[in-house]
């Protein structure tokens, strides 16, 4: 590999302290960006932490079988809504820690075949920032972000398995990949492409690239195997995330082109947009010599076929149509490309390397900012209505039932509290278990996580508390009793 800088080690140019400080640097700002305890939960994350608040360990009991199909899902999950004492802000700091490791790994991944440790920490920026999946910077994507760990530690024990074809790093390669997988099986599609190009950029032999791309796929199907087929075996009679949902699997290739399309060109402009840039960074890299041509043209064609990640999404059509689960899969695709940059310099063009390697943690970074503003509108949302729960919830006693009637259509949608998640949400942000139950009366517009009032629901002799405007609209939040059985 010594044509290719496969052999070569990054020597950081400049003072001794400026790369390690330069890593601490990266590493805190994707800390800093998912670190924000100040915000709140948004969906699952709600009934997770209002049963640890009355449960504690205990939790894990009770989600167990949900998540028997991926066990290790809710660990870190769980680690931060102890830290937090069954605050949903302990998440946060388990997505900030994540999120600096992923800084950390890539850098470690690409240290023993890069020139450039500048690039390395580039496209360490590029995986902790995840510029093109804002729903990165949400708690219910930290399994998601927990396997992109895996992919990339797996990544550079693959990477030392090229090099020096020690059994142990292609072991260890394959364990990375069923952990992270273990976690979130997000990377299933994309851990084979990974092994495929790094494999066939690399100078090395054709039965170490073959026993990559065998350990890769070996992880993807034995996971795959247990969750779908061994699950049922082990509790026949448990629903499992995945047995729950593949009643609406994608009935062939055609309807899977005709969602992912559809939902890139309606959602996904900016993802397109990524894929482009990636596809021409590798073109212009071959073309300059700044890499071996074929590793330029493999890095163009991975980011053009990155989108193709999406197919472990094809047990359900909803999935495919989600731009955060296409946003995640892809980038995940669009990483193994820059992964191959990093690992196939020539050590030419060395202020051309520089400068792209700066404008990629400059997207990064402006990424990130960019996907936690995002979401500021629904959380913002989202506060503003427990502080108008708040007096509601004080004036209920006993059985008396908390009602949010929504008469503008804004509550009840997948990111705006829908009502499995609302009583939850509530619960933990006003400490009260008080009920609360949202809806909206005839004509009113509603989301299908809200439903028409009923007296059975609501309770009687409501008793109006608060009315705030929302969107051109008003919320009305009122205090209710029971329906007798008398």
């Amino acid at each position: 590999m010594a044509d290719s800088g496969v052999r070569t080690s990054a020597i950081p140019t400049g003072p001794r302290w400026l790369a390690p400080a330069a890593l601490a640097v990266v590493a805190l700002v994707a800390f800093a960006l998912h670190f924000r305890p100040w915000e709140v939960a948004f969906l699952e994350e709600w009934p997770l932490a209002d049963q640890w608040q009355h449960d504690g360990f205990l939790s894990v009991v009770s989600t167990s079988g949900w998540t028997l199909s991926r066990p290790l899902h809710l660990v870190l999950t769980f680690v931060g809504l102890a830290i937090g004492g069954g605050s949903p802000a302990g998440i946060f700091a388990m997505m900030g820690l994540v999120a600096a490791a992923l800084v950390v790994f890539t850098v470690w991944a690409l240290r023993p075949v890069t020139r450039s440790f500048w690039v390395s920490l580039a496209i360490g920026a590029f995986a902790a920032m995840h510029p093109l999946f804002a729903g990165g910077y949400l708690q219910r994507f930290l399994p998601a972000q927990t396997a992109t760990l895996g992919f990339v530690i797996a990544a550079g024990l693959l990477l030392r398995w090229l090099l020096d074809g020690r059994r142990g790093h292609l072991v260890g390669t394959f364990l990375a990949l069923v952990l992270g997988l273990a976690v979130y099986p997000g990377t299933a599609v994309a851990a084979p492409l990974l092994a495929l190009v790094i494999g066939l950029a690399a100078d090395t032999t054709w039965r170490r690239r073959l026993a990559g791309v065998v350990a890769a796929i070996a992880s993807s199907a034995l996971v795959t195997l247990y969750s779908l087929v061994i699950t049922r075996l082990i509790a026949p009679d448990t629903q499992t995330y995945e047995t729950s949902n593949l009643g609406g699997a994608v009935q062939g290739p055609r309807q899977f082109i005709e969602l992912v399309g559809g939902t890139l060109i309606e959602n996904g402009l900016s993802l397109v947009a990524g894929v482009i840039g990636i596809a021409v960074l590798g073109a212009v890299l071959a073309l300059t010599g700044a890499i071996r041509p074929t590793a330029g043209w493999i890095i163009a064609g991975t980011a053009i076929v990155s989108p193709l990640c999406t197919l472990v999404f094809f047990g359900n059509v909803a999935w495919l149509v989600d731009i955060d689960r296409i946003q995640y899969a892809t980038s995940l695709g669009l990483l193994a490309a820059l992964l191959v940059w990093g690992s196939t310099m020539t050590g030419a063009l060395p202020r051309l390397t520089t400068v792209v390697a700066v404008l990629l943690v400059i997207v990064s970074i402006g990424g990130g900012v960019r996907g936690v503003r995002h979401w500021q509108p629904y959380i913002a949302l989202q506060h503003q209505l427990f502080q108008e729960l708040k007096p509601a919830m004080q004036k209920a006693k006993g059985d008396d039932i908390v009602t949010i009637v929504d008469h503008t259509g804004t509550f009840g949608g997948i990111y705006t509290l829908p009502q499995y998640y609302i009583a939850a949400a509530a619960h933990v942000m006003n400490d009260d278990d008080s009920p609360v139950w949202l809806c909206y009366e005839k004509g009113d517009p509603a989301n299908s996580g809200a439903n028409l009032c009923k007296q059975e629901d609501t309770g009687t002799d409501l008793q109006l508390v608060t009315a705030y405007e929302v969107n051109g609209g008003e919320v009305d939040i009122y205090v209710g009793k029971p329906e007798s059985d008398d």
